[in-house]
This record gives structure tokens, sequence and C-alpha cells, in this order.
């Protein structure tokens, strides 16, 4: 009896003492794994950093040039368009440090167009009532483009925002009849431009008609 009793009391005393230790790992382990999950003061404080900064072109995401009250219809970090460089290449990209932005005010009170390096516009022009910009929508084989433009004295400028088997946004500036300016995001959406599909521009302020530019309708 004594024996049984004795060997009963060690395994006991060893399930206790093991059971113990498990339990104290994994209290241990899941502590371990909540410190490694959540972020530390100097991860809060880069994020915070980050979100005061100028608005920069970092992790998938467009700089823009719209303020707080308004909404960014599109953003689009533009590349000058080369045409023929050489004989065996039809046109190549050169990034620049320009980004275009389409902004709309929240309440609808205004419709922007902003181009040039961030805190450093080179042309803003703003939509009115009584001079809208214009709207018009072609099809160009399989590709869909929206097209949203306006005239700033004797220049005309086009935004072109391609879908169906396109995709990116496209800046033309005419010198009346004359092509003298090409500029294209390029092809990817979030890293190269963002467009708010969903977002319907102020019927106030843009009008829907034909481009005055030929090659453009």
């Amino acid at each position: 009896m004594r024996n049984k009793f004795l060997a009963s009391f060690y395994s006991f005393f060893l399930l206790v003492l093991f059971g113990c230790d498990d339990q104290i790992s994994s209290s241990q382990k899941k502590a371990h794994l909540e410190d490694l999950v959540k972020p530390s003061s100097d991860s809060k404080q880069q994020e915070q950093f980050t979100n005061v900064e100028d608005p920069v072109l970092v992790l998938g995401l467009v700089a823009t040039h719209c303020k707080m009250n308004e909404t960014a219809y599109i953003n689009a970090k533009m590349q000058k368009v080369l045409r023929n460089p050489s004989e065996d290449i039809a046109y190549k990209l050169e990034p620049t440090d320009n980004v275009l932005s389409i902004c709309v005010a929240k309440d609808d009170s205004s419709l922007s167009y902003r181009f040039g390096r961030i805190n450093d516009i080179g042309l803003e022009k703003e939509a009115k009532p009584d001079a809208p910009f214009g709207s018009y929508y072609r099809q160009v084989g399989r590709i869909g483009e929206s097209i949203l433009f306006f005239s700033n004295g004797e220049y005309h400028y086009y935004i072109i925002n391609s879908g169906g088997m396109g995709s990116g946004v496209t800046v033309n500036v005419y010198k009346n009849d004359t092509l003298i300016t090409e500029l294209f995001s390029g092809n990817d959406p979030y890293d190269d431009f963002v467009i708010a599909t969903d977002l319907n521009l102020p019927k106030k302020l843009v009008s829907e008609r034909q481009p005055f530019n030929k090659k453009m309708q």
C-alpha cells in the first residue's frame, strides 16, 4: 500500500510540475508573440512622422495636389513621351518629378487641374460655371478613352483616362493645332496612377462637347 501511495504521489508531482512548466512556456510564448506583432513606440512614431510629412510617392500610393476639403479624381505620376528616339524604338518614357491631380471640392463647388512638383505647382486651372471643363468619350479600337479638357489661351489641355484594353493617364497639350507636349503616367494602377472611378464630376463645372482639336475627336 505504501509503495502504491508513493507511486501515485510521485506521478501526481510530475504531472503538476510539467503541467505548470507547459503553462508557463505557453504564456511566455504568447507574450513574446504579442511583442512581435504589437508595433513598437518607434514604429508608431515613424507612422506619425510619415503622416505629417508632405505627400510622397511611397508604398504604391501616388502623391496629390488635392487639399483636405477636396477629393482626388485623378492622381498620376507623369512621364514625358519621347517619340521615335531611335530607328528601332517607337517611343520611350522619360520620368519627371511632376504629378497631375484633378481635384473636386467635397461640396462640388470647385473642380481644379493641378500639375507640377509637390508643393511647387506649375499650372493650376479651375473650372467655373461660365467656363466649364469639356468632357468627351471616344473609342479607339478596344481602348475606351474618357477625356477631360480645357483651354488656357492658345493652349489646349487634354487629360485622357484610358480603359477597356488600355490603362493609364495621358496628358496632351496643343498649341493651337500643334501637339507640343505628350505625357503618360505608365500602366500600373496605384503605382503610376489612381483614379476614383465612382466619383461624379459636378455637372455645373463639366459640359459634354467635342474637343477643339480634331485629332482628339
